[in-house]
């Protein structure tokens, strides 16, 4: 299993093993986001498939 995590609005997400979540991140707090969970294949499709945002940088 493995699951894409949002922990920051700046940086992309991440996707990481089963393991490794349970690991580096607490499930309760809610410093970070699962976006999605599933086979790798899937978490890569859905990053694939998900739109994009963009922002725009006033300077």
């Amino acid at each position: 299993m493995y699951y894409v995590i949002r922990d920051s609005e700046k940086l992309p997400p991440s996707i990481i093993h089963e393991d490794h979540y349970f690991a580096w991140y607490n499930p309760m707090k809610k410093d970070h986001r699962v976006e999605f969970r599933g086979t790798m294949n899937q978490c890569y499709d859905f990053m694939a498939t998900r739109p994009t945002q963009v922002r725009s940088q006033s300077l």
